[in-house]
């Protein structure tokens, strides 16, 4: 494969060892140094973003009996005991205990070009069997590991000599999620490619990975391999969203859609290469269709054995080209086998609300239905709502949360995001049954698609684990938040330099049979469940393939 690849995209793999970047003598990898009044500053402005614009805080409080603006207020307190970096990590724990993967601080190096690099390690682990006892296994290495032993289908033991898995509950926890299967999945998308935009770099320089060799016996001794953190920059691909326009209607999972562009360069380095140039439709491999959008997604027929079906993998719906992206994926599918779909969506971390929905009347003759989103019901948002400067984003909503504020109502009226005729104005072009696949890292946008083809009755849920990731909510960025209160005449704390957030600030609702119902810490749950096995992950998914395949058969 490397002889396909250039000397640019090799150099990009290989990065640079992280802890040369980590050194005393290269201080930029240090987080931004904040001062006691701008340590007070950040404390005044999320207390405000909790009170006025935040979507779940009732939610949140009440699920997890955990009050963050008290937390605030007695983080206050600690200033004086803390230095900077304390004080942020004191606070991004704070904020990651609303269990909320939109809402997010985040804290740059002082050289803020550096924000693009994530920390890798050249191998993937993902489990297998029940969840309470799973086997955690390599389902891909890097080309430039070169131990024969550790290759796919080695079976990791150990992290730095703690128990994998005690080691990957304990990652969890300081990560998000509203579900303990939620926040392991999250731990374990993250555990060998942590974006260093979203997440603080790891604490050790390398890593000994204890494991069994694929072929060893049970009872053979563990082997151990050290691995030195890695730093690289796998960029975004052209076709991934970028328009103004559209920031404000995504609800996307921003650090697992940084961590799938690594994953990409480290372990599909010609289909990463290939989204960098932007000069051709690309295909996976040989069986698999050529499409403009490989980023965002891949389609063949997959055979089971319950005939053959056609397989959609929907990567991720941060494109930026919604019109072209539906177009191209309409094509796709006429080109697959009317016998059955399966439409992959596991991993995929959402993106534009738009390119979510719009997708969905490929797959019925019913009138699509889009997702509802409210605001927060408070005197600040429905000021917000009314501004002339918001109009193009939030004047539907200006009217309802100004009388919910008036009757003390705690969110708006629940109202589409996407246009309901852009949603409608493609032809039904897929008239097999469907099949929709998920697991607990399908989130935000994918949550949305999911529970979209439930609720239009387009086919059934097969989840991995109990339900999707449960994001359930528009993102807004530090940015929009911040011309949205310019345009409403209000005035927020002052965000210090070096720091950013996003924050959930319209809260989704499902349609159709499961009007009104919350998707933020539920998800979309399976109408069945498949437990991933060892042929799944070493095999291509052919166990997963056969579950998909005898559901479609019984349509």
């Amino acid at each position: 494969m490397t002889a396909r690849l250039s000397t640019a995209t090799v150099a990009a793999r290989q990065g640079a060892p992280l802890h040369t970047l980590l050194a005393a003598d290269a201080p930029q990898w240090a987080p931004v140094n904040l001062s006691v009044g701008q340590r007070h500053d950040l404390i005044d402005l999320w207390t405000v973003l909790l009170t006025d614009v935040y979507v779940h805080y009732s939610q949140k409080k009440a699920l997890y009996g955990f009050d963050a603006i008290r937390a605030l207020s007695a983080l206050r307190r600690q200033i004086p005991y803390l230095d900077s970096a304390g004080f942020l990590r004191e606070l991004t724990t704070l904020v990651n205990r609303l269990r909320d993967q939109h809402t997010q601080l985040y804290v740059q190096p002082q050289d803020g070009a550096l924000t693009g690099y994530v920390a890798t390690l050249p191998f993937l682990v993902e489990p297998a069997g029940p969840h309470l006892q799973p086997t955690y296994l390599v389902t891909k290495v890097s080309d430039d590991v070169t131990e024969p032993s550790f290759a796919v289908g080695a079976r990791v033991t150990a992290w730095n000599s703690v128990p994998f898995a005690r080691f990957v509950d304990s990652y969890a926890e300081t990560l998000t999620g509203g579900r303990p299967d939620a926040r392991r999945a999250r731990a374990l998308e993250t555990i060998t490619q942590r974006p260093l935009e979203y997440l603080p770099p790891p604490d050790e320089r390398w890593v000994d990975v204890s494991y069994h060799g694929p072929d060893d016996p049970d009872d053979a001794p563990e082997r151990t391999i050290r691995f030195v953190w890695r730093a690289i920059e796998p960029a975004r691909a052209l076709s991934a969203e970028a328009l103004v326009t559209q920031r404000t209607r995504r609800a996307v999972n921003a650090t697992s859609e940084a961590a799938r562009r690594a994953r990409k360069l480290l372990f599909a380095t010609e289909l990463w290469q290939s989204d960098q140039t932007g000069r051709a439709p690309a295909a996976k491999a040989h069986g698999w269709l050529a499409t403009s959008f490989a980023d965002a997604v891949s389609a063949r027929t997959v055979s089971t054995r319950y005939g053959e079906f056609g397989y959609l993998r929907l990567w991720t719906f941060d494109v930026e080209h919604t019109n072209q992206f539906t177009a191209e994926v309409q094509r796709l599918v006429r080109r697959l086998p009317r016998t059955g779909l399966i439409i992959d969506l596991r991993s995929n971390p959402g993106g534009v609300i738009d390119s979510a929905e719009r997708l969905l009347q490929l797959f019925t003759s019913n009138r699509v239905q889009p997702a509802r989103f409210a605001c927060r019901a408070t005197v600040a948002m429905a000021q917000i709502t009314d501004a002339d400067g918001n109009g193009a984003d939030l004047a539907d909503w200006a009217g309802s949360t100004r009388a919910a504020v008036e009757l003390g109502e705690e969110h708006s009226q629940p109202l589409p995001i996407s246009d309901p005729d852009d949603c409608n104005q493609i032809r039904w072009c897929y008239p097999g049954p469907v099949v929709a696949v998920v697991d607990a890292n399908t989130f935000s946008a994918g949550d949305l698609f999911a529970a979209g083809i439930a609720d239009h009755g387009i086919g059934q849920i097969l989840s991995i684990g109990d339900a999707t990731g449960a994001g359930g909510a528009n993102v807004w960025t530090s940015d929009d938040i911040e011309y949205a209160y310019h345009a409403a005449g209000r005035s927020l704390p002052p965000l210090p330099p070096g720091i950013s957030y996003s924050i959930s600030i319209r809260r989704m609702t499902r349609t159709g049979p499961a009007e009104g119902r919350a998707v933020e810490d539920v998800g979309v749950v399976g109408d069945e469940q498949h437990t991933m096995t060892r042929d799944d992950l070493l095999c291509g998914n052919v166990d997963l393939a056969d579950h998909c395949g005898q559901l479609l058969a019984q349509r």
